[in-house]
Formats: C-alpha cells, sequence, structure tokens
C-alpha cells in the first residue's frame, strides 16, 4: 500500500475532480485540499493531515483504509469563510475496501482535545464498517455537525466524542445494532453534546457498553446553554463507582450523566435498557420500576412512579420488543456529575421490612425483651432474631417470628414483639434479620442489652442515707445518683458485686443510673426517694 504526498502551497486550493481515487494521502502542514460541492473522493489506503483537508457542501470523502491520524495543526475546514460554520461535506469511514478487501476495524486519531476544546473537527461523519471504528489513544474527536450511523459501532477506547460545534449537532441512523460504545468499566469516555437548552429538545446519546449491549439516554433540559456528556458502563455498585455490586434489583447499568454548571433548571432524563441485562429480582417487579439517583451517598427511591416503563423507542428503527424505556423528571435540576441507574420496587425501602424502631432491653434475669416496628412489608416471610455475646466474633440465629402481613405485604405499620431467653451475664448484641420469599434480606439497627444487675436499695425510702447492693455484674461500673433537675449529686465506682454506702441527701426524688465504665453505656436505673429528716 502505498501514499501518493500531495504538498500544496498554503491558501491554494485543489478542486478534486469527481471520483477522483487515491491510495494513500498525506497532506503537509500549510498545504491544503478542498473538495468541491457535490464531488466524491475515495481514499484506499491510509490518511495522515497534518495540514487542511476542506469540503464543500455535499462533498463526500470515502475513506476505505486502516487508520486516519489528524495531526496537531490539522484542520478539516468547510466552505465558509471561516471554515467551521458552514455545512461542509461527509466523511465516510467504510471497512469493505474495494480495494485490498475488508480491512477489519478502522483506527482514528481525531486530533481533537476536549479539555483544551482545539484541534481538528469534522464537519460530517458515518460510521459504515461493521466491524466498527476504534478511536486511538491521546485524542478525542469532534463533529461539527451531523453524526450518522450507517452500519457499525463506534468505540471510544476511553477517549472522547463531541457533537456539536456551540450547538447539539445532529446524531442519525443509530440503533441497537449502530452505536457509540463508551465501555464497561467505571473509567472511560464520554460524548459530549454542545449548548444544550431548552430549544434544544429531546437531545439523544446513542450509547452502550458494548456491541450487544444498547443502553441510550435522552436529555431535556429547560435552562441555558450547557454543555452535557454521557456515558454508561456495566454493574451498579453501592456507591456508585466503588462498593458492593446489587445483581438482583437493578438492572446492570450505570448511567453517569455530567455538565459544567450546577443550576435549578428543571431536566427530564430519559433512559433505556435491554431486557436481558436485568437482575432477576428486577425483572419480576419491572412493571414497578424506576429511575434511581445517587444522592446522599446512596441510590434514592420513589414512593410513586412518576411514569410506567414502557418499551424502548430511543432508535430510529421500530419500536425495540427486547428493551425497556423510564422516564423521570428533576424540577430542581442536575447537579455537575450524576450517577443513574434503574431500580425494582422491592430495593431500599421495599426490601421485605423498612424498619422504623428497634429496640432491645433487659427483662429479667433470664429473658432480654425485642420491639420491633416496620412501616411496609414487601413479599416478607420471617423476622430472625440475630444474637451475638460479647465474646463471640459473630451473630447467630436466636429466634424467627412470622411476618404478620398477609401474604407477606403491607403497607402500614406493623409492632412486632420477642422475648428471647437470655441469662449471659455479658453484653449481648441483638439485631433483627427480615427474609423474603425469594431470600432477599434487609437488616435493623443493631442494639446492646446489658446483663442483669440485682439492685437492692434499703431502706427506700428513706431520711438520706442508704446503701445499694449490686449483684450479678463482674465488669466495672459507675453509678450515679442525679437528682430531679438532672444534676450529678455524687458518683461511685463499683468494681464488680458491691456493696456502696450513699449519706447526706436532702429531701427529694433521685435516680440511681449505673453505666459500663468501659463502653459509658447505661446498665440500669433504680428510683429512690429521700424523705424529711426527723
Amino acid at each position: 500500500m502505498r501514499y501518493i504526498s500531495l504538498t500544496i502551497l498554503a491558501l491554494i486550493s485543489l478542486v478534486l475532480p469527481l471520483a477522483a481515487q487515491q491510495q494513500g494521502l498525506y497532506i503537509a502542514p500549510d498545504a491544503r485540499i478542498q473538495v468541491g460541492t457535490g464531488e466524491i473522493f475515495s481514499i484506499y489506503g491510509n490518511v495522515t493531515n497534518d495540514g487542511a483537508f476542506g469540503t464543500n457542501l455535499n462533498a463526500i470523502i470515502n475513506f476505505f483504509g486502516k487508520t486516519w491520524n489528524n495531526g496537531n495543526g490539522a484542520t478539516l475546514p468547510d466552505e465558509s469563510a471561516s471554515g467551521v460554520d458552514g455545512k461542509g461535506g461527509l466523511f465516510r469511514f467504510s471497512g469493505n475496501n474495494p480495494m485490498y478487501g475488508n480491512l477489519g476495524a478502522q483506527q482514528l486519531l481525531g486530533g481533537y482535545s476536549v479539555v483544551g476544546r482545539i484541534g481538528a473537527t469534522f464537519p460530517n461523519f458515518e460510521v459504515n464498517n461493521r466491524l466498527g471504528i476504534l478511536l486511538s489513544d491521546l485524542s478525542d474527536v469532534k463533529v461539527r455537525n451531523n453524526l450518522n450511523f450507517a452500519n457499525g459501532h463506534l468505540f471510544l477506547n476511553g477517549w472522547n466524542l463531541v457533537v456539536g460545534d456551540a450547538k447539539p449537532g445532529t446524531i442519525t441512523g443509530y440503533n441497537e445494532n449502530s452505536f457509540i460504545v463508551t465501555g464497561s468499566t467505571v473509567a472511560g469516555g464520554f460524548l459530549y453534546r454542545e449548548s444544550v437548552d431548552a430549544s434544544s429538545g429531546k437531545i439523544v446519546f446513542p450509547i452502550g457498553t458494548s456491541i450487544d449491549t444498547y443502553a441510550p439516554a435522552e436529555i431535556e433540559y429547560a435552562g441555558v446553554a450547557e454543555d452535557f456528556r454521557a456515558r454508561v458502563f456495566d454493574s451498579v455498585y453501592q456507591n456508585a463507582i466503588s462498593g458492593n455490586v446489587n445483581k438482583l434489583d437493578f438492572t446492570n447499568k450505570t448511567w453517569n450523566v455530567a455538565r459544567v454548571r450546577n443550576d435549578h433548571a428543571e431536566a427530564k432524563i430519559t433512559l433505556q435498557h435491554m431486557d436481558a441485562e436485568e437482575g432477576k429480582d428486577y425483572m419480576t417487579f419491572r412493571s414497578a420500576s424506576y429511575v434511581s439517583r445517587y444522592v446522599n451517598n446512596s441510590w434514592d427511591y420513589l414512593e410513586q412512579l412518576e411514569t410506567f416503563p414502557v418499551a424502548g423507542n430511543i432508535t430510529t428503527t421500530n419500536t425495540l420488543r427486547n428493551a425497556t424505556m423510564h422516564v423521570r423528571t428533576f424540577k430542581d435540576g442536575l447537579n455537575n456529575n450524576e450517577y443513574f441507574t434503574k431500580a425494582s420496587m422491592i430495593y431500599g425501602p421495599y426490601a421485605p421490612a423498612a424498619f422504623i424502631y428497634f429496640n432491645a432491653y433487659r427483662l429479667s434475669e433470664n429473658f432480654a425483651q425485642l420491639e420491633w416496628s416496620v412501616a411496609r412489608e414487601l413479599n416478607n416471610d420471617r423476622y430472625e432474631i440475630e444474637r451475638r455475646f460479647d465474646k463471640d466474633t459473630g451473630f447467630i440465629k436466636a429466634g424467627e417470628v412470622r411476618s404478620k402481613a398477609p401474604n407477606g405485604n403491607i403497607t402500614s405499620r406493623l409492632d412486632y414483639t420477642h422475648a428471647d431467653p437470655n441469662s449471659y451475664d455479658g453484653w449481648t448484641y441483638y439485631r433483627i434479620k427480615a427474609v423474603s420469599k425469594n431470600e432477599r434480606v434487609s437488616y435493623s439497627q443493631i442494639k446492646a442489652v446489658p446483663p442483669f444487675l440485682h439492685i437492692d436499695v434499703w431502706p427506700n425510702p428513706n431520711m438520706g442515707q442508704f446503701q445499694v447492693q449490686i449483684r450479678g455484674e463482674h465488669t466495672d461500673m459507675i453509678m450515679q445518683v442525679v437528682n430531679s433537675l438532672g444534676q450529678i449529686v455524687n458518683q461511685f465506682e463499683v468494681k464488680g458485686e458491691a456493696t456502696v454506702r450513699v449519706n447526706n441527701l436532702s429531701k427529694g426524688t433521685y435516680v440511681l443510673a449505673f453505666y459500663d465504665q468501659k463502653s459509658n453505656r447505661l446498665m440500669r436505673t433504680h428510683k429512690v426517694i429521700v424523705i424529711d429528716r426527723r
């Protein structure tokens, strides 16, 4: 494959004849090629552009080569005086090379920098290679007017693609078989759309994580002109980009939508996924699923659906029956970096039970009392009592309470109690585990229960002098004497089982408060009454 080097003095245009053909092309710095209006120019070898490759209105550049490189000083001007304000021609990348056969995926070094907002920009671009176009390392790509998909995919390969120039531009021809692949991992390239505002209407981001997983997004924005960017990656992480992966309650997709500013202009987000990407429980409850936003360090939930999910129609072909689309409106606007996914109604408070209260305390020497309340239950089967003694390293199941909810489902409060046999002479930790019929779980908080303390106060009532006998505890404690105003009037250190004498209290009602000295946790209280001295 040989190159034909065209070195033409700067400011001199070469208008190429109809159906001109080149095996390969090099454009030197300060040289310029200009393809005339309506002309067709086919290139069968590689292109290196260090100068200016210009095209007039309706010109077509058929590129059949393997690699196209735009150098640092390259430009791709149109017919306008500025070189960027006109329509320009179409750069069509095609994989089926008439001279050399199918060369496979093509590579493109665009010569543009998203960060610096400088470099070569194509007026119009078409993907027409069933094996795709791969962005080369260390360079982004920008298309000023229209990006069209005729066949195949455009792989960002960790870099960025910009469509539009002081306007969103247009993307056409996209569908579940032809779109922009942003990659499956958390880090990767973005699709940018420039200057989106209230007049732009629906702006589509035809993206996916692989050639088989089309997952486009659509934005309607009511604010002033703003550049938006979007990408999508596989998995739904507990912390958006890190932590445990939830494979049950979500689709297997997370969308990252970002912009420059924060404002409160209303934004409507539409997300679409292929049904094959759904978690098992999500699939069961798909009809009651919604767009979930990562906010305040967790994925949020909706009490009521804004809209019901429908078959996917973010495509330029027919509605996709094997894809599902959701819409959510954010009336207070979007932040400059957002993460979205799709959740089923059994995520979050729609776990087996939504706990709103849990308490555990020492009922007697031989029992601990557990009390809990839930705001709702969904497909719930039972509650398992989990207990850990302070000498143990983990929780074990200590009891079970069946759900009171009809068929495990209720949307109003239910209260539960359970007395757990417990004569342990140290601290005990409890939590409640809700278990659904399909073995999903949710947990209450953890509560600590102290050992049983035998507290004997004699005499009681008294005239300001009494003794306190403490039995059943072998750790160090603090005993505080607290008056009716909440003031500590005396304090004693207690070493295990002991007898403490208290003197010189004036008339009133007092509370003896016993604290674990090591953890400062309250263990028990006891009321004492002091009457007039004789």
